[in-house]
């Protein structure tokens, strides 16, 4: 069962990685660099991350975990594909500013 001190971080969480998203996409428009594009893209998966979550935690999806050695790879991969491309974006960034 999810308490209500539960819900309140998924909906704050869903909330702000919206927010992130949206404009993030409005950046997108804006802009072709690489760099940016890879923070743009983390962004918007990390908010289907997140709805991904709330779905399963509120029984509307089902997700068959696969797990080896007792650690969820489902899980752990979706947490981390946003930041590795949120950290690609930023070490193009870094090589564009130092050239």
């Amino acid at each position: 069962m999810i308490g209500p001190s539960e819900i309140s971080v998924l909906l704050t969480d869903l909330l702000l990685s919206g927010i992130a998203a949206f404009t993030a996409i409005m950046l997108w428009s804006l802009t072709r660099e690489p760099a940016w594009m890879l923070i743009i893209i983390g962004l918007v998966i990390r908010f289907g991350d997140v709805a991904f979550q709330m779905l399963d935690r509120f029984g509307i999806i089902a997700v068959i975990e696969l797990r080896v050695y007792g650690i969820p790879v489902f899980w752990i991969l979706l947490r981390a594909i946003p930041l590795l491309f949120v950290i690609a974006g930023l070490v193009a960034m870094i090589r564009r500013l130092r050239i």
